[in-house]
């Protein structure tokens, strides 16, 4: 995301300039654009009325993506494509993309044979080794993008363009490389057994086929003996390839139905051949908590990128019972939900238009195209609806939404329908060269926002990572990261109070030791300022106050204070209460530990650690 902040900034500012020196200024003219301008501006009303602020704008850490920030740098890079790519540039654009997934698919097939190319990176050994047992790529392949629906999603939305190049190359050694291509890109699709692709990838191919046959039958005839040619690679891959795909749909079906066809008395959650908890029936828990969150904020939500705050308001107790009872949920696993969550029904039915308007401009070019454009335009629509059929079984990523933007942009440009409105300029000569000037100032300036987020961010980074090894370097890395970020940052602070918190405690000296505690204390309030209702700093803080207070007993109320909050933002989690009665504990509230402790049991049965501290305490008394 700080990449894409970068060249936004970049794009934007030498726009300006070339408007400046120009004499005119040129906006997009069509329904498309229009839509996503609303979309977007629209936002800064839920951020602005948002119960966590910064989150809103900044976009949840280690993601980003989905914040008002990173909704801005799509709409640039959007806007600035459409007003400075021709038509030469846009094809070449798209050429690249599909060689991108090429490269990408080509990285991560071998994974799935054992010689994964990223642990000999990390390594210095093709194999696979280097991954946990639930990331193997032997079972579903990843390749650069981290996690394999997400891998999924990007090929869903570039797949069909790899078809379109099939379809309309002239030359044999191209139809051949373009042809490979596809094929290449639909068995690493097949690798990542994700079936959010696999359903994208179904709509996307059922709309292509049924606008090819409307509306380019002459180009398919051409490539009669091609097209059968990619059907056969199709079906040979699928039967070498997909076997866990297929056999992860049967388990789901069966497992759920085993569910729903169980005694209530009997209840248990599915589970997959692997151990855990079947991921359709944790999407399920997930999507009912999401519906809770927007049914008490349905007008403008809770503030965009804040699914990891409102679910919790409104988890369902069935979530204790997952394998992943324990795992933080910042998505809803739907990006349709995710976005009622956040930005209401108002926000959520202009992103719906967008989506609405973008397919209806599509289909009335590809009516009135010449076969090659008609073509290119029932790719855009197989790509934007199959994206849009696999992100509502998952959410966006900083990849996959990027390429979204831009492809639409790049078919709207190749399809030779986008206009824009000129504005003349009169700036005398003199004048442009001035305001150019001034530009490139402000450019530097605009510049350097993204450069201090990510120099903040490694040097956040590598703090946590020092902080069990080299304490006082970490608090030095952790002071860094928090003066370079462009403003206050609650994350940053909490985890340099927490840090703080440590490295008072291995100080003989009371007085420096004190002098510590009090800048820990004075950060925990800062971060709590800035994000009182943030589940993630309030966790931070109530662990940072209850270290303070093992050595100081006037930071205890302030740790219980904390971790009642805990309770009230979680309050289904049983590890807030298990959270606070450890707190309670510390500070000699046995009763009042022994019942929260209780409370948590109620909620998770088989909560090992609190029933070994309800044992400990109990024993004790």
């Amino acid at each position: 995301m700080h990449f894409v902040y970068f060249f936004a900034a970049l794009i934007l500012v030498l726009t300006l300039i070339k408007f400046t020196l120009e004499g005119k200024i040129a906006f997009p003219k069509n329904w498309v654009f229009l839509s996503l301008l609303v979309f977007v501006i629209f936002q800064i009303i839920p951020a602005f009325t948002s119960i966590d602020k910064f989150t809103s704008v900044a976009g949840y850490p280690s993601r980003l993506n989905g914040g008002l920030l990173s909704q801005f740098a799509y709409l640039v890079i959007f806007t600035c494509a459409l007003i400075n790519l021709d038509v030469a540039k846009a094809k070449k654009t798209l050429a690249t993309l599909v060689l991108s997934a090429l490269a990408v698919s080509l990285w991560g097939i071998p994974g799935h044979f054992g010689y994964d190319p990223s642990c000999y990176v990390l390594t210095g050994k093709l194999t696979s080794a280097c991954w946990q047992k639930e990331f193997d790529p032997q079972v579903r392949i990843f390749s650069t993008m981290g996690q394999p629906n997400w891998l999924a999603s990007y090929l869903v939305l570039v797949l069909p363009f790899s078809v379109y190049f099939v379809l309309i190359v002239k030359r044999l050694k191209l139809k051949i490389f373009f042809l490979a291509t596809a094929l290449i890109l639909f068995t690493a699709l097949i690798m990542t057994t994700s079936r959010a692709g696999l359903s994208g990838l179904l709509v996307g191919s059922v709309l292509l086929t049924l606008l090819l046959l409307l509306h380019s039958l002459k180009t398919l005839k051409q490539n009669f003996l091609w097209l059968g040619i990619f059907a056969a690679g199709l079906i040979l891959i699928t039967a070498f390839f997909g076997g866990f795909l297929f056999s992860r749909i049967q388990e789901a079906l069966l497992k759920n139905q085993k569910t729903i066809n169980q005694p209530a008395t009997n209840y248990q959650l599915p589970a997959t051949s692997l151990g855990g908890t079947e991921s359709g029936t944790i999407r399920l828990i997930v999507w009912k908590g999401a519906v809770e969150a927007f049914k008490h904020r349905p007008i403008l939500g809770f503030g965009p990128e804040t699914f990891a705050y409102s679910y919790y308001l409104f988890r369902p107790q069935e979530h204790n019972k997952t394998t992943e009872w324990n795992f933080f949920y910042n998505k809803a696993h739907n990006e349709f939900l995710n976005y009622l969550a956040g930005i209401g029904a108002v926000g959520t039915s202009l992103y719906f238009a967008f989506l609405v308007i973008t397919l209806m401009a599509f289909y009335k070019l590809i009516r009135k195209s010449k076969e090659e454009s008609a073509i290119l335009l029932s790719a855009g629509f197989a790509s934007v609806a199959g994206y849009q059929t696999s992100i509502f079984f998952g959410f966006s990523t900083v990849t996959s939404q990027l390429i979204f933007y831009l492809t639409i942009a790049l078919v709207l440009i190749y399809a030779n329908s986008q206009k824009l409105a000129t504005f003349k300029l009169n700036f005398p000569s003199q004048a442009k060269y001035i305001t150019s000037s001034l530009l490139v100032i402000i450019g530097i300036f605009c510049l350097a926002i993204p450069i201090r987020f990510f120099l903040a961010d490694l040097l956040i980074a590598r703090a946590k990572q020092g902080t069990s090894v080299n304490i006082s370097q970490a608090v030095k890395d952790y002071e860094s990261g928090v003066n370079i970020f462009p403003f206050k940052n609650p994350f940053y602070l909490a985890d340099n109070a927490y840090a703080q918190a440590i490295y008072a405690t291995g100080f003989e000296d009371k007085n420096v030791s004190q002098n510590f505690a009090e800048r820990s204390s004075n950060l925990i309030q800062q971060s709590l300022n800035l994000a009182p209702n943030n589940l993630i700093v309030a966790r931070r803080a109530a662990n940072a106050f209850f270290i303070l207070a093992e050595e100081n007993n006037e930071y205890g109320q302030k740790a219980l204070d904390v971790g009642r909050k805990l309770t009230e933002l979680a309050p289904t989690d049983p590890q807030s209460y298990y959270t606070l009665a450890q707190i309670q504990a510390g500070v000699g509230k046995t009763d009042e530990a022994k019942k929260t402790l209780e409370t948590a049991l109620s909620l998770k049965a088989d909560y090992l650690e609190a029933q070994e501290l309800l044992k400990q305490l109990t024993f004790d008394n």
